[in-house]
């Protein structure tokens, strides 16, 4: 312990000691990352006339599409920036034509035969080519509505196979199939808020400000953490390695210190802005708000501070560890969704995402500061970084081992 408070004050002696540098390193990143988000906001940015205007085409005149149809366009008038009604594909096209349309989306005909077919059910989306950006988030909402639909159908023809087998009359049948539609419709749009699975999407177009401001600062973390971790870092000779050796004092000690001394540097700073945020929404938030969102900026410093020393441990060569620490930011800030929402990326790649802990950590920091969310799960955060943790203990063990 003793060991380990030396560092500390070494380190804290070093930060002190070249301040302009660290400055800098905190500063440029800021300014950096504040104007290639005023550049992405200019994307995003639109007043309340220019809200996305959605129509819902029925090419299938079931009971079954009209139901989902208006359900959708109900559940639509919950986001204050999309705007969605029925009406026909000639008016949707001409719609379309005079720009007034972001993007139509059709239910084909036979939609409810194909549904209790087994047939696989689709949705068809036509866009407007001048609102290419708009027309791919109606596009990644239709596929979410499509997963529900076919959840709904396997479901369904499940029910629907067995009750065939008892003594129901074809007119209950018929009349069940369309309560099972309805029940489980009900229950996975009410449960789940079809269109809210994406709510962050829209976030930067209801109020790109906030949004980008919070994304901004979620970004710095990363980059603080990983770049005042590298600044800290220096060579060790080995005339002083045997040294410390005879002194007792461990590889591990000096490593534990640098984490520590950078993940309270960057924790402070973040924290400190990060309330500086809180302060200027229209929200009221509560002590145990503020500790959850408190909780998040921490897992989020240490996890990456964590990986940072496993390649650190790894590879001996500095340009090798400059050139991963800047790669593992990129990487770190892509598969987050802060700076682009993952639906520009291709499907494969998106459902590799949740497993990352920097999009976990940013889904949840916005839900608790835009959504107002009074719960929060760390599991997966906590998941990871346990298993980081046994990993770098792995690493330090093998390498003092060696070192022996």
């Amino acid at each position: 312990m003793k060991n380990l408070v030396f560092f500390t004050h070494q380190y804290l002696k070093q930060m002190k000691k070249k301040w302009w540098k660290l400055l800098l390193l905190f500063v440029f990143p800021l300014i950096f990352i504040a104007l290639s988000f005023v550049a992405m906001t200019s994307l995003f940015a639109h007043s309340e006339q220019q809200k996305m205007s959605i129509a819902i085409v029925n090419e299938d005149s079931s009971n079954e599409s009209q139901l989902l149809t208006q359900l959708i366009v109900t559940v639509l008038k919950e986001n204050t920036y999309v705007h969605a009604e029925l009406l026909s594909m000639e008016e949707a096209e001409a719609r379309m034509k005079q720009n007034e349309s972001t993007a139509a989306i059709i239910f084909p005909m036979n939609f409810a035969a194909d549904l209790y077919e087994g047939t696989s059910v689709k949705l068809n989306v036509l866009g407007n080519p001048q609102e290419k950006t708009q027309s791919l988030v109606v596009n990644e909402l239709v596929e979410t509505i499509a997963r529900y639909i076919a959840s709904a159908q396997a479901n369904i023809l499940t029910v629907y196979h067995y009750a065939q087998e008892t003594s129901i009359s074809p007119e209950e049948l018929e009349s069940l199939k369309l309560e099972l539609l309805m029940d489980f419709t009900f229950y996975t749009m009410g449960k789940s808020k079809i269109l809210r699975e994406h709510e962050w999407v829209l976030l930067p177009f209801e109020n790109p400000l906030h949004y980008y401001s919070f994304a901004i600062l979620f970004c710095l973390t990363i980059i603080w953490s990983i770049l005042l971790f590298v600044f800290l870092s220096k060579q060790t000779s080995k005339s002083l390695q045997v040294r410390l050796k005879l002194f007792g004092v461990a590889f591990w000690q000096e490593h534990v210190a640098r984490i520590f001394t950078t993940f309270m540097t960057v924790l402070i700073i973040s924290s400190i802005l990060f309330v500086i945020g809180l302060s200027q929404l229209d929200i009221n938030y509560f002590a145990l708000d503020y500790m959850r969102i408190f909780l998040f900026v921490s897992l989020l410093i240490l996890l990456t501070l964590v990986l940072c020393a496993i390649f650190d441990v790894v590879f001996h060569s500095d340009k090798v560890k400059l050139l991963i620490s800047l790669f593992l930011c990129a990487f770190l800030i892509a598969v987050s969704g802060a700076v682009f929402p993952t639906i520009y990326f291709p499907y494969s790649l998106q459902q590799m995402f949740p497993y990352f802990y920097t999009y976990d950590s940013w889904k949840w920091l916005t839900e608790l500061i835009f959504e107002e969310r009074n719960f929060a799960s760390y599991t997966k955060s906590g998941f990871m970084l346990a298993l980081a943790l046994i990993v770098y203990s792995s690493l330090l063990y093998v390498k003092g081992r060696f070192a022996r």
